[in-house]
């Protein structure tokens, strides 16, 4: 074998195309807050401080058992209550902490207020406005009956609800809506057990509802028994008379609007186990093709080629001399060379395969030490027996053009043998089975 430096033309026409890669709290204090609505800042009135809203929800709480409404700038844009654990937005705006992650897990990633794309890196806690509204301290809304509590708005939110003075018309607890149905849950106003309820025991509550409905329907119908006649058996009642009649139409029809709620619960869980489907079934592709192609900027300068249906690929590099076939490509690092392989037949010695390595062009050559400077490994893979593959090692010469930054998308240089191999000793030796050929290129820096 003889090694040459030989200089190619890229191929017009190649079986393999190449692709190239497509490529705590003083923390959040530094985050610049967004300026306060505009309709509540005017040069002639201020924006007044925690201690004056407080002043003024005081008052206002000492005249009225009303609860005060949260300013706007405390005020989540979602659930309009008073901000718990507030975030802040990339874009500007304020939510709930618990309010903000379901509206992005459950509806869209787009802000509630602008439309804006976000995600949860462009989320940040706002220890400012959570220590304004801890610094609010609002009186209990049963002052008037007599409590003295004083706290902030989230304590007083749990407060309200618990206060020894509060009203008997006042519900301390929120049933299911599917209470009607034998539902027993119960749940507490102030937290947000109902809503976790409604969407994690759905099955149940379908189960549920059929149950009604079943026993609705049977406990509903009463057929006719039908009648005796003079001369006539039971076995022989003629007419219509002795048919039971069909169920009887419901009378308050709950039923009816049960099946209706049911119909359109089950429509709108189709209608997204289809859309799952549809995404499963995308990532499973997605994955597949991750587990057959390596990504070449991670393939430390290793070539794996599998050259499929030899003989056709023979019989096409003979067919036309100027006929090449490029590998896949390779890194010698994430950010380093990047190399391809050459197989082609020379004019004169068409029994002959040549095999040359060449640089491509990268994102990574403007860093890179020019020219390079390793060594190249070649390996003829027998299937069979290791022992009886074919293996060579190249030393790169700084001199030789070849391993020069190359100016075009394949250098038009490549380094390696025109002699590589004898065609016939390829299938003689058994290194194409199944019509399969395997070279192993290794590719390393010194």
């Amino acid at each position: 074998m003889n090694i040459h430096d030989d200089k190619r033309q890229p191929p017009v026409q190649a079986i393999k195309q190449l692709s190239r890669d497509e490529d705590d709290d003083d923390e959040m204090e530094r985050i610049p807050r967004p300026p306060p609505p505009v309709a509540s800042r005017t040069r002639s009135q201020p924006q007044p401080t925690p201690q004056q809203q407080q002043h003024s929800l005081n008052s206002r709480a000492s005249s009225t058992t009303e609860e005060p409404e949260p300013d706007s700038r405390y005020e989540c844009a979602i659930c309009m209550n008073w901000l718990n654990e507030p975030v802040l937005t990339s874009c500007g705006h304020r939510f709930c902490k618990s309010c903000l992650h379901s509206w992005l897990r459950n509806k869209s990633q787009w802000c509630p207020m602008d439309n804006k794309k976000i995600t949860d890196k462009d989320i940040f806690p706002d220890n400012y406005t959570k220590r304004e509204i801890e610094q609010i301290q609002l009186k209990c809304p049963h002052l008037g009956m007599g409590c003295d509590y004083v706290s902030s708005p989230l304590e007083m939110e749990r407060h309200k609800f618990n206060c020894p003075y509060r009203g008997d018309d006042e519900p301390a607890e929120e049933k299911c809506p599917f209470a009607s149905i034998k539902c027993e849950f119960v749940g507490r106003p102030e937290t947000n057990a109902l809503e976790v309820h409604l969407k994690e025991d759905m099955p149940h509550h379908l189960q549920l509802m059929l149950r009604s409905l079943q026993n609705t329907a049977i406990s509903t119908w009463n057929p006719q028994k039908p009648q005796k006649s003079n001369g006539q058996t039971n076995g022989h009642a003629g007419g219509s008379s002795g048919v039971p009649p069909p169920p009887p139409q419901y009378a308050n029809g709950a039923e009816e609007q049960l099946i209706q709620a049911m119909y359109q619960r089950i429509v709108v869980l189709e209608q997204r186990a289809c859309e799952q489907d549809v995404k499963i079934e995308n990532l499973n592709k997605q994955l597949s093709l991750q587990r057959t192609q390596v990504d070449p900027r991670y393939s430390m300068g290793t070539i794996l080629w599998e050259i499929v249906n030899f003989h056709n690929l023979i019989d096409h590099l003979r067919a036309n001399t100027n006929n090449l076939v490029y590998s896949r490509e390779c890194y010698t690092s994430p950010y380093g060379y990047k190399f391809c392989a050459r197989l082609n037949i020379q004019p004169k010695n068409p029994h002959l395969l040549s095999l040359h390595v060449h640089l491509m062009q990268s994102e990574n050559d403007h860093h890179l030490e020019w020219p390079f400077i390793g060594r190249i490994r070649l390996c003829m893979v027998h299937p069979r027996d290791m022992k009886l593959s074919q293996h060579d090692t190249i030393m790169t010469k700084p001199e030789i053009l070849a391993f020069h930054q190359p100016k075009e998308r394949i250098s038009t240089r490549g380094f390696g043998f025109v002699e590589y191999a004898n065609i016939t000793d390829i299938i003689k030796r058994g290194f194409c089975e199944d019509d399969r050929l395997l070279i192993k290129i290794q590719i390393n820096m010194v």
